[in-house]
């Protein structure tokens, strides 16, 4: 599945580190089930203690039916946890490293870089 997946869905909620391995499974579960999210065949991957993941589906078409639905939330901890999803492509070079900056998005990079760039370019000067 790796090689022909989509670019990630984002899913952000109100979750602890502490309910991350809970978290992963439960996210595996809800956007595999076409009744559920809308989902299908997908992998999950969450980072460590941040209030993220990143949901990686098979098909473009299973992709869009999931952003499609206004509403997706699950059950952790007895709590219902809305969960927030956006669809913006993390940027390769950054989701290397699987740190915090896995979810800066490229053109946020390309405004930092710039605007390093002119603060030198003008100290320079």
């Amino acid at each position: 599945m790796e090689g022909s997946e989509c670019p990630p869905v984002i899913v952000e909620g109100d979750w602890t580190p502490a309910q991350a391995k809970a978290l992963k499974n439960k996210l595996q579960l809800y956007f595999q089930s076409k009744k559920k999210s809308g989902g299908g065949d997908c992998r999950i991957e969450a980072e460590e203690g941040a209030p993220r993941a990143a949901v990686y589906f098979s098909s473009p078409e299973v992709r869009e039916r999931v952003l499609a639905r206004k509403n997706h939330e699950i059950i952790l901890d007895s709590k219902t946890i809305q969960l927030r999803l956006s669809s913006e492509a993390v940027s390769p070079v950054l989701d290397v490293s699987r740190g915090c900056f896995s979810s800066l998005r490229a053109s946020c990079l390309l405004l930092a870089v710039t605007a390093l760039g002119s603060a030198l370019w003008t100290k320079h000067l």
